[in-house]
């Protein structure tokens, strides 16, 4: 399963929100769905954030430490999303 995290794919008017709101706004999706998901052990989920500075890519990973301690999560593979352009999360 693949979860695109670019703000235009998962929220409408998003040309409003100012750079914190875009990120509260990845984060918030990110935490809905690996909570729709939490019982689906073994489920491997790709969540595509995107190069850029890594800003996402590190809430992401304090979440899932924090909220999601049990998930195991990994780069996702560089062949389909570049180096460190998505995050593979496994849950347990």
């Amino acid at each position: 399963m693949v979860v695109d995290l670019h703000i235009q794919h998962i929220a409408k008017g998003y040309k409003s929100f100012s750079p914190s709101d875009t990120l509260v706004y990845q984060i918030d999706y990110f935490v809905l769905t690996l909570n729709k998901y939490r019982r689906a052990k073994g489920k491997s989920i790709d969540f595509v954030h995107g190069v850029g500075k890594g800003v996402l890519r590190a809430e992401l990973i304090k979440v899932l430490d924090s909220k999601f301690p049990s998930f195991e999560y990994q780069d996702a593979p560089f062949s389909t999303y570049g180096y460190q352009g998505a995050i593979r999360v496994t849950i347990r």
